[in-house]
């Protein structure tokens, strides 16, 4: 069982994750902003972090970078989601340090797959 922290300013996709993670046993931390879930990683220790991409206050770009320059954050594993699924969004945010990307509206079995496939890494 992973401890997960889900960061999306959407209540829908927040409370479908939610499911879908508790469904496969997995527990789960919710941030509706990027600088309350910015925070949360900080405080406490994650398995995963899943994050959207745009966020109020500090943005999901701002969170990998910090999260991946930090000696306490770096090896947590991210997955970024976006609305956004061209080629060059998912190649960038491979590059800030992402470990998947997945792109919205979110397909549930596909989520699990990649979230297991990253805790499995």
């Amino acid at each position: 069982m992973a401890q997960v922290l889900l960061i999306d300013d959407d209540q829908i996709i927040l409370d479908l994750l939610e499911t879908v993670l508790t469904m496969k046993g997995h527990r789960s931390t919710l941030a509706k902003d990027g600088e309350t879930g910015l925070r949360l990683a900080k405080e406490q220790k994650f398995d995963l972090v899943i994050t959207d991409l745009n966020l109020p206050k500090v943005t999901g770009w701002d969170i990998i970078k910090q999260l991946k320059s930090s000696d306490e954050t770096r090896a947590i594993p991210v997955i970024a989601l976006s609305a956004h699924s061209d080629a060059d969004d998912r190649d960038a945010a491979h590059t800030a340090g992402c470990d998947a990307y997945v792109a919205k509206p979110l397909d549930a079995v596909s989520m699990i797959s990649t979230v297991d496939s990253v805790l499995k890494n």
